[in-house]
């Protein structure tokens, strides 16, 4: 079947690579593979920068900086839309439209709701865009539960995990700890919950590296506890292969969230063969599948006694081998079969 795909590309921006980057990378890589006579054009703004993955493989189409007007007209002759992001063009589209909710913390967390007529308005287009979807893609069966808990039952829904991508593996060679050191992947928004991990680490020797975290929220999260200043090193331009080394070479990956719609993080760090500990909150319990080391989101002590444990050798190599026999089911390519087959069943439906 020759189909065309019409794709919000606007989370490829330049010098910054999100999960919702990689889920949607990931995914468009999958759909060339199994179908490379299928037509995908990716819409991006002038910051963005197509992955260098995805070379050959897609079409671009740059836009200007307000694309709701455009997307009616480019999506004619389309036989999908596809939205990494849980929204839709306010204008009618002329074919179906699939998109993916990965969480709905901006419409939960109190930091996120202190302007309420923009958490009003933010609702209202999460409402509307599962309405108008044919299809709604939930990454974890916690965020459906807690979009459902907002706007009401999604009719047209399915929960459909993202696999880790296969560059995430563990080294053939034992790599020496210079300097053990805890990692910690995230923007440091609110919801991250940076700080408990400060305040776990004060009074220790344990060292602290931050990956991804904005100048803004660094200032933040360093003005709660500023006596742990030369224990934390926040870095920001890591690319995928310096990413990679940083897990490999990590005693544990920390993310202490107090809300994920799935969390990337941990399990890359798992098939890179490091433990992961993580908040005790039921979307971090089902995407780690019970293998990481759980701590409650606000208990520093917790945290504390949970890194402390991981430098006995012993206690690691277990949680390590754990990780290593788990975490094939949720990489490679087959992860993202169930994607496809919507996307195949919605398209031949039209």
């Amino acid at each position: 079947m020759n189909a065309s795909m019409l794709v919000d590309g606007r989370e490829f921006m330049k010098g910054r690579r999100t999960g919702i980057g990689r889920f949607l990378e990931g995914l468009l890589l999958a759909i060339h593979e199994q179908h490379p006579d299928w037509r995908l054009t990716v819409a991006m703004h002038k910051q963005c920068v197509l992955p260098a993955s995805l070379d050959g493989k897609v079409a671009e189409l740059y836009l200007p900086h307000l694309p709701e007007l455009f997307w009616p007209s480019l999506a004619k002759g389309q036989d999908l839309f596809l939205s990494p992001y849980p929204k839709l063009p306010l204008l009618h589209l002329p074919c179906p439209a699939v998109h993916t909710v990965h969480d709905v913390f901006y419409l939960t967390h109190p930091a996120c709701r202190k302007n309420r007529l923009r958490t009003m308005i933010a609702r209202w287009l999460l409402r509307r865009s599962i309405s108008k979807a044919a299809l709604t893609w939930f990454v974890s069966q916690a965020s459906q539960q807690a979009c459902e808990a907002l706007v009401g039952e999604v009719q047209h829904a399915a929960v459909r995990y993202s696999p880790v991508e296969p560059c995430f593996s563990p080294s053939d060679e034992k790599i020496p700890l210079i300097v053990p050191y805890f990692l910690c992947v995230g923007n440091g928004m609110p919801h991250k919950n940076v700080e408990v991990l400060l305040k776990a680490i004060q009074g220790t020797e344990l060292k602290l590296k931050c990956v991804g975290v904005s100048e803004q929220a660094e200032k933040r999260i360093m003005d709660s506890s500023p006596d742990v200043k030369n224990q934390v090193e926040f870095m920001t331009g890591v690319d995928d292969e310096h990413l990679l080394e940083l897990y490999r070479r990590a005693t544990a990956l920390l993310l202490p969230s107090l809300e994920e719609g799935y969390g990337f993080p941990p399990l890359e760090a798992m098939a890179s063969g490091t433990p992961a500990i993580v908040s005790d909150i039921p979307v971090l319990r089902e995407s780690t599948g019970g293998k990481a080391i759980y701590c409650p989101p606000h208990d520093a002590a917790a945290w504390r006694r949970a890194m402390l444990s991981m430098q006995d050798p012993e206690q690691r190599h277990a949680c390590r081998q754990q990780v290593l026999e788990w975490i094939p089911c949720r990489q490679g390519k087959d992860g993202w079969r169930d994607h496809i087959s919507d996307i195949e069943v919605i398209m031949g439906d039209c």
